[in-house]
């Protein structure tokens, strides 16, 4: 990092957790390039150097770390502010996100599109390794499965005649472009597990069980698991797929289609849905939560189609 003894004076101060101030201070490590060649600090700099740098920068990392770093340099703005009031630039305060940038990295726009994206940051299906069973919870999330249900899901409840999964009294679509992972999951009894040395290769047997997307242990077929092992996996890539994220696209396209065929769009049901889980969660729902959540998916649903320019 530039100017190292200060910024981690501000990372220890500000962060208690050892491994929080690691990944704070690898996010200002990404300004270190910028700093030397200006040679100054980036809280003293003008905004009109700094937004283009922070505009490189947030191409190459996941919206997650974007915001996190934008956080990140706005804390150390004023933790600075409070001994130097002098020789801080504005510059920092005025820092804005390229919203717009940064959806296009956590969105789809079809399930060609999802496939298209899973087929540059996760190892090839025919490979069968782990990234096989996240290909998967990704088409179930936008398929529409819920996420406290996905690892619920078993193999005898697809059908691929009728090209959909029948879980929990509901059916849910499998889009062609998934049906070869899907059913490729569905077959395989072992995952290759890919160690530090690439030419060593050790298919492990799944566990047992009829779990779509159980892996080679229990503890690694939990959606929390599944969860965090996806994100390590793009921790690298710009993209963050996130199962809220494909579930919210999913919705949006099943949505764009029906538009498209001339039918009205409605979030009635989703609505009714979320107030419902609401209601089980805290007891009482009230016509506020209904008005915000019906306008929350209109506005995703508008948002999505104006970043894809689709009408």
């Amino acid at each position: 990092m530039y100017n190292e003894e200060q910024k981690w004076a501000f990372i220890a101060a500000s962060y208690p957790n050892e491994a929080k101030q690691d990944k704070v201070a690898g996010l200002f490590a990404l300004f270190t390039p910028y700093e030397e060649a200006w040679g100054i600090d980036l809280v003293r700099q003008h905004i009109d150097r700094l937004q283009p740098a922070f505009d490189e920068i947030a191409k190459s990392i996941s919206a997650t770390k974007v915001r996190a770093l934008l956080s990140a340099l706005k804390k150390y703005r004023l933790w600075y502010l409070a001994t130097h009031p002098n020789a801080v630039s504005a510059g920092v305060a005025l820092l804005k996100l390229n919203i717009e940038d940064k959806l296009r990295d956590c969105m789809v726009a079809s399930p060609a599109h999802l496939k298209l994206v899973m087929d540059q940051v996760l190892d090839p299906p025919e490979m069968g390794t782990p990234d096989c069973i996240y290909r998967v919870y990704l088409w179930l999330a936008f398929a529409g499965v819920p996420r406290d249900r996905a690892t619920l899901v078993t193999v005898d409840e697809v059908d691929f005649y009728l090209m959909q999964i029948h879980h929990d009294g509901r059916d849910y679509r499998i889009y062609p472009e998934g049906l070869a992972e899907i059913h490729r999951l569905c077959e395989s009894d072992s995952l290759v597990s890919i160690h530090r040395n690439p030419d060593y290769e050790r298919p492990r047997p799944r566990i047992e069980g009829n779990q779509l997307l159980r892996g080679v242990s229990l503890s690694q077929s939990q959606v929390d698991a599944i969860c965090k092992n996806l994100s390590k996996r793009l921790d690298k890539t710009k993209w963050a797929l996130t199962y809220e994220n494909m579930q919210a696209c999913g919705l949006y396209f099943e949505k764009y289609e029906q538009e498209r065929a001339g039918l009205a769009v409605s979030f009635v049901e989703e609505t009714r849905q979320r107030l419902a889980d609401l209601a089980l969660a805290n007891g009482t729902v009230t016509e506020d939560n209904r008005y915000k959540i019906r306008g929350r998916y209109e506005k995703g649903y508008n948002q999505w189609k104006a970043l894809y320019k689709v009408e």
